[in-house]
């Protein structure tokens, strides 16, 4: 594991209409004073598997399912295992577009140097931690505490972002619950409340999150707290915990949205994994996003391409102008291989028709 340690001051913010969605799409969004904004991930897992979790018991979720929007079709960025550009290169180490999406607002990753939300959170003297176990997440130096690694739980994952949070008024947390994967023997497991991969959720997981919000409400910030739960991509459909690209699984993930001024116990149509950082990043109170800083990128390949999604705003449109530019690709030519280049060659030629 990595600690990085950056220290900036908080300061008061006030939501205001950013991102590609203008001021006007966003009337209905609610203006908070310093919210706090968690991406709360649980690694591989789709809509099955947490339907099936709660009826199996998973009751914090269920209750907070309640109080918020869910997602009725999402699907994140490429979830090819290794980022690899037509050249080799590795621009994000290790990890996925799917992950990074979550981050940096774009569909397309050229460069590792990438605007994303934890660098906007510090422009703004807001605090920020990521803690995920997988060596994978080395990459998010942008977040002021950054832990990663194979030894890092699940529940070191949790207490992290409570510690920080607690001690250093953290008030971007993405936590990245990897280890529900262990115990993944098949596509089957997501609709089987017995397994151990439901079991799991309900009897890790689940705690877990109790605990997380435990914390934050006695801490007297739950009025003003963003929790956004999903996956950065979803499973296959083999024995093994892969996420091959090849497969539509692999796309079709869970994402869910709550805090003050979003619909309660509601559905939205559709969103996109870069749909999540452009919208946390609102949530925040923050500028746009800048998409890629390196010069060398063109514009028309670096640019901020994920949609904000006022949609899961009381007294906003039930929905929103949004290209579905990965649903599009998916459904004209899903990929036969699991290279991250077929994705990019698709996505430079549908966002280039935009």
């Amino acid at each position: 594991m990595k600690l990085s340690l950056l220290p900036v001051f908080l300061s008061g913010l006030t939501l205001i209409g950013v991102g590609p969605a203008s001021a006007q799409q966003a009337a209905g969004a609610p203006r908070v004073q310093n919210p706090v904004v968690v991406q709360f991930m649980i690694d591989g897992i789709d809509p099955n598997t947490v339907k099936t979790a709660v009826a199996a018991g998973a009751s914090t979720l269920g209750e907070l399912l309640k109080q918020g929007t869910t997602v009725s079709t999402y699907y994140c960025a490429s979830p090819a295992p290794r980022l690899q550009l037509p050249d080799g290169s590795l621009p994000q180490g290790g990890s996925t577009a799917a992950i990074v999406a979550l981050h940096t607002g774009t569909h397309l990753f050229e460069s590792p140097n990438i605007d994303d939300i934890f660098s906007s959170a510090k422009r703004g003297g807001i605090k920020s931690v990521f803690a995920g176990g997988s060596p994978n997440y080395v990459l998010f130096k942008n977040a002021d505490f950054l832990y990663y690694g194979n030894d890092l739980t699940d529940e070191q994952a949790v207490d992290r972002g409570l510690q920080h949070f607690t001690r250093d008024g953290t008030r971007l947390l993405h936590l990245h619950l990897q280890h529900i994967r262990d115990h993944w023997k098949g596509p089957s497991d997501t609709t089987n409340p017995k397994s151990d991969y439901v079991q799991y959720f309900v009897k890790t997981v689940d705690p877990l999150l109790a605990k997380f919000i435990a914390g934050l409400k006695s801490a007297g910030v739950w009025d003003r707290t963003y929790i956004i739960i999903g996956s950065d991509h979803g499973m296959g459909q083999t024995t093994q915990s892969g996420h091959p690209q090849s497969m539509l699984s692999s796309w079709r993930t869970f994402m869910f949205f709550s805090g003050p001024g979003i619909r309660r116990n509601a559905t939205i149509p559709y969103a996109e994994g870069p749909d999540v950082a452009v919208t946390t990043n609102y949530l925040m109170g923050q500028p746009p996003l800048k998409g890629h800083l390196d010069p060398s990128v063109p514009a028309r390949l670096g640019r901020v391409t994920g949609v904000l999604l006022t949609n899961i705003f009381d007294a906003t449109p039930a929905d929103i102008k949004h290209s579905r530019p990965i649903e599009r690709y998916l459904q004209s030519s899903m990929p036969r291989g699991d290279d991250y280049v077929d994705y990019r060659a698709a996505m430079i030629k549908l966002l280039s028709q935009e």
